[in-house]
């Protein structure tokens, strides 16, 4: 059974012979009655409390959700972007490495042209050489070959005559 603070203060009880004092007993219930409003508001206030509190609950779960959606969905993201950086820092390499071989390539070609070039160089330089010396053998020959005394029809001019 519910009591109310009203009901207490307006009980009436049978009097009897020699029973309690009217007085005492109504001071006593008014004081019972004091304490059941004061515990009523106090239940009414930590109601309206309790619901406040629920209400912050509820937003601070959906402020939760929110937060961990997001986390959720940056971490889907940090791992599509190390993943793309990943997959772009290989083709990188393989581009470089393609590079690398293709330069590699190119220089091997030119060093192969220039020792044929050095080798041609080389080549006509001995060549030129050996005519060098055929031609200096050649007019050594000629110099050498050459008679000691003047051919018959010409003589030599003779010290002191006037030709």
């Amino acid at each position: 059974m519910e009591l109310s603070p009203l009901e207490i203060t307006q009980r009436e009880f049978a009097r009897k012979f020699r029973g309690l004092d009217p007085e005492e007993v109504q001071t006593f219930l008014e004081q019972i009655a004091e304490e059941m409003t004061r515990l009523v508001q106090e239940n009414t206030d930590r109601a309206a409390q309790i619901q406040r509190l629920e209400a912050q609950v509820r937003v601070h779960q959906e402020r939760e959700d929110s937060l961990r959606n997001t986390l959720v969905t940056a971490q889907k993201m940090t791992e599509e972007i190390k993943a793309n950086a990943s997959r772009e820092a290989d083709l990188l390499m393989k581009e470089a490495e393609l590079k690398a071989e293709r330069l590699l390539e190119q220089a091997h070609r030119k060093l192969a042209q220039v020792q044929a070039e050095i080798a041609e160089f080389t080549r006509q330089r001995d060549l030129f050489a050996a005519k060098l010396r055929g031609l200096l053998k050649t007019h050594l020959e000629l110099l050498d070959f050459q008679p000691e005394h003047p051919a018959s029809g010409a003589e030599p001019a003779k010290p002191g005559s006037a030709s």
